[in-house]
């Protein structure tokens, strides 16, 4: 029998919560009543695991993998001559997440209609990213809508890969901090005070260490929640200040100047936006258009509006490399690479040239940095373990001093 998950108050009025097997749910309600409970709801189990099954799908966000997928599967089906509305459909009827498939659907609706694909993607932004939509336009445009999905494709399994690496090289990092934190509160929090009753029964005068030991310990026990409300109200002062102009401009500012993060970076900015204003001007994107585009994607406000004032360079009839010089952010490299392309025609394959520089720069980096971390992060938790261990033994040792005498 199928089981049913009810809600009801029993003859003291306690509220009670449970799963009853019945044929339906009027045999469910008539056995709840007659063991004197009085029903406020009854549903089927399966319903509720779909209901919270359709609400998960609803919240997950669409990764960059499926949008890849997408691009290229779409891409495939055009260049075997199927029609864009059969193949969205297609497409849509095999997309197992729930936003992705609604999004689609709409999108073909919206092309049924009369409106072109790029108006109905533009539609979602969320999903679609203004480089999205200017790609598809332009494939539109020029009757090369599958060649440029393919690019498209190509470009986010790009990025997908750096931030891949980026993640991979700074596991372990991360891992082993966190086990530094842990260890260190344990210590602290369960260690620590069971030497605090031996040290103020034996009156044990305690060095300097330990009595900031004692101090942390005692924070940590005692006000710990005066730490995680700090810890709270900074969260939501840091998550409101960088949603203001002002703050996020200097968030990123001061980013871009952190020792040996912010040189890794300004690399990887520099290879984003080589990689996506070559594929915008290879896809046949008018410089100003790929610049506004680009703009949107770089998400770094301090290089936003360098390349702001790029676009305005531009229009005013300066040569392209005069303003990335005069905005002293890019690299010489960027801007003699630019300079050759402007000057041979061949802007977008030396821009493509700079961002595959760029990635093998940042691969270096990465490999740089961790190198240095991993030795640094160990002594550093060698030190942390060395300095509790110090200050518990010391006033040991000043007690066993004691005692012999």
């Amino acid at each position: 029998m199928p089981a049913y998950t009810y809600r009801a108050r029993d003859r003291q009025g306690e509220l009670l919560s449970a799963t009853i097997e019945a044929e339906n749910e009027l045999s469910a309600a008539i056995s709840l009543r007659a063991l004197g409970y009085s029903v406020i709801a009854i549903e089927k189990e399966a319903q509720i695991k779909a209901r919270f099954s359709d609400f998960w799908q609803r919240i997950r966000k669409t990764h960059h993998y499926e949008l890849i997928f997408f691009s290229r599967q779409l891409a495939s089906l055009l260049k075997s001559g199927i029609a864009i509305t059969v193949a969205l459909s297609s497409i849509a009827e095999q997309t197992k997440n729930k936003l992705l498939k609604e999004t689609l659907s709409a999108v073909l609706k919206d092309i049924q209609a009369g409106t072109s694909f790029s108006e109905a993607l533009a539609k979602h932004p969320d999903i679609f990213s203004d480089l999205f939509v200017s790609m598809v336009k332009v494939g539109e445009t020029a009757g090369m809508l599958d060649e440029v999905l393919d690019r498209v494709a190509q470009l986010s399994m790009q990025e997908m890969e750096v931030k891949t690496r980026i993640k991979s090289a700074m596991t372990y990092p991360i891992i082993l901090v966190t086990v530094a934190i842990i260890i260190v509160s344990f210590l602290l929090i369960n260690i620590i005070p069971k030497f605090v009753v031996v040290f103020e029964t034996y009156e044990a005068k305690l060095p300097l260490a330990t009595q900031i030991l004692l101090g942390v310990s005692f924070l940590l026990r005692r006000l710990y929640f005066l730490f995680i409300a700090a810890v709270g109200i900074f969260i939501f002062w840091f998550r409101k200040y960088i949603r203001t102009e002002k703050g996020r401009y200097k968030v990123d500012f001061y980013l871009l100047r952190l020792p040996f993060f912010g040189q890794l970076y300004l690399k990887l900015i520099v290879a984003r936006f080589s990689r996506t204003l070559g594929a915008l001007v290879k896809s046949g994107v008018p410089i100003l258009e790929a610049l506004h585009v680009t703009e949107k994607t770089v998400r770094n406000s301090v290089i936003s509006r360098v390349i702001d004032n790029i676009h305005s360079a531009i229009s005013e009839g300066q040569p392209l490399a005069e303003p990335f010089k005069a905005s002293g952010v890019f690299p010489a490299t960027v801007i003699q690479m630019v300079s050759l392309g402007e000057k041979s025609g061949k802007l977008n394959q030396m821009l493509i040239e700079v961002a595959q520089f760029y990635d093998r720069e940042v691969d270096y980096t990465i490999k740089n940095i961790t190198t240095a971390l991993e030795p640094l992060l160990l002594l550093g938790m060698g030190l942390m373990v060395a300095f509790i261990a110090l200050s518990v033994l010391l006033p040991i040792f000043n007690l066993i001093k004691v005692f012999r005498r």
